[in-house]
């Protein structure tokens, strides 16, 4: 049977793609479930890229509101934004859950929900009466977050080509940072005529709305005799060890990067925003490049590449003095980012679709360990050795990183 099924199909099978919990929906409002579903025939390539800008849309309102609406509204400590963004990462340390999820439900209908626990959290932000709540919802969202991009990742890599999977993760990239762009330019619009309360009500309802479109309109993309494994095999040790090991530079540089430019150069805030702009609007189009890359010449080189170049980078940070030279190092570490492409082809090209729910779940986790390590052993590091120490430290993660990525077999793997 066919990997994605018609909506006609779907209802003829026995995937697990309609669980107890959605059967009595469909039986009682029949018309309801055939209107949400006109359009929609199969999950794509489309649906994916649809479904990664509403939720990544959702997720940068949140980035850009969060800072000044918990400070003007609750008189945030430094030490308490510290605090709600170091448990804003307790989701990604679970996101193995969604391989367990994965075994029950199809991961059409888990990206659909997931979509609107996103929707909801941005709500509750909005309703949140004290800093506390404010956390909570934040928790809320991220959950539905860190739930999506597994399961949407899973998606994507199953319907890809072999010979395209790095073009087309590269495209969804792309689609990521203009969702960055146009998330920016909502919430400065609205907040020219709304509060943030009102700002995060409006975002979060449409992405709720959004989130229970695809819940219902997304047809199974299982098919009846699939069935989904939650498994740690040897052969994904090489998988989930660079996914360790690029979690730690990712928490390096988007804990330390910008606290460089801002603590030692007295960058400001327009400046830093001005920045994160421009680093949307150029991985546009340099995320779809290295995708084409890895399809071109293999994921290792691209791996291995980019760790390479990013030892200099570290370096850079540590011995740099000329802030226009750092700004360049920093918006060049953002582009490099998208080098992740190369390692979820690497994946896909050893893994079967039965594995590889669970395997981008496991992945997730292992690159979210980092994240309650390395802000508070680099902080430590620069307040007893200096900034130099941190960075340095970071280089030398690149650099096994790099060892690592070397290990991967060259271009020609079998896909499953």
């Amino acid at each position: 049977m066919p990997l994605l099924l018609s909506s006609a199909e779907c209802r003829k099978s026995k995937a697990p793609g309609h669980p107890l919990f959605f059967r009595p929906f469909r039986l009682v409002f029949p018309y309801f479930a055939a209107v949400m579903a006109l359009g929609i025939k199969n999950v794509s390539i489309v649906t994916v890229i649809v479904s990664s800008v509403v939720t990544w849309i959702g997720f940068y309102t949140w980035q850009i509101i969060f800072n000044n609406f918990a400070v003007e509204a609750f008189g945030a400590s430094p030490t308490e934004v510290g605090l709600i963004q170091t448990t804003r990462e307790i989701p990604g340390l679970l996101a193995f859950g969604v391989g367990a999820l994965a075994v029950h439900f199809t991961e059409s209908r888990i990206a659909g929900l997931s979509i609107v626990v996103v929707g909801l959290g941005l709500l509750w932000c909005g309703l949140a009466p004290s800093l506390l709540m404010l956390g909570l919802a934040t928790v809320v969202m991220s959950f539905g977050f860190h739930y999506f991009e597994p399961t949407n990742s899973a998606q994507l890599l199953v319907l890809a080509k072999s010979e395209d999977l790095g073009k087309v993760q590269g495209r969804l990239l792309s689609y990521e940072s203009m969702a960055g762009l146009v998330g920016a330019g909502l919430v400065l619009g609205l907040t020219f005529f709304l509060d943030y309360r009102a700002t995060f009500y409006l975002i979060g309802g449409l992405v709720s709305a959004a989130g229970l479109y695809l819940v219902f309109a997304l047809p199974s993309n299982r098919g009846a005799v699939e069935q989904r494994r939650v498994r740690i095999g040897k052969k994904y040790r090489e998988y989930y060890t660079l996914s360790f090991l690029r979690g730690c530079r990712r928490h390096i540089f988007t804990t330390f990067a910008i606290f460089l430019l801002v603590k030692n150069h007295g960058l400001g805030i327009t400046f830093v925003s001005a920045m994160m702009l421009t680093n949307n609007f150029v991985t546009i189009f340099t995320n779809r490049l290295l995708g084409r890359l890895s399809d071109r010449l293999g994921e290792r080189t691209v791996l291995a590449g980019s760790s390479f170049f990013l030892v200099f980078i570290f370096a850079g940070y540590a011995v740099v003095e000329y802030l226009p030279l750092l700004i360049v190092l920093y918006i060049l570490d953002n582009i490099l980012y998208g080098s992740s492409v190369a390692l979820n082809s690497y994946l896909r090209k050893i893994s079967t679709p039965e594995d590889l729910t669970g395997c981008l779940s496991f992945g997730m986790t292992a690159n979210h360990i980092t994240a309650v390590l390395v802000p508070v052993v680099g902080g430590v590091a620069w307040d007893l050795f200096g900034f130099q120490a941190t960075f340095i430290g970071g280089a030398a993660i690149v650099f096994v990183d790099m060892l690592f990525a070397l290990r991967v077999p060259r271009k020609g793997l079998d896909i499953h």
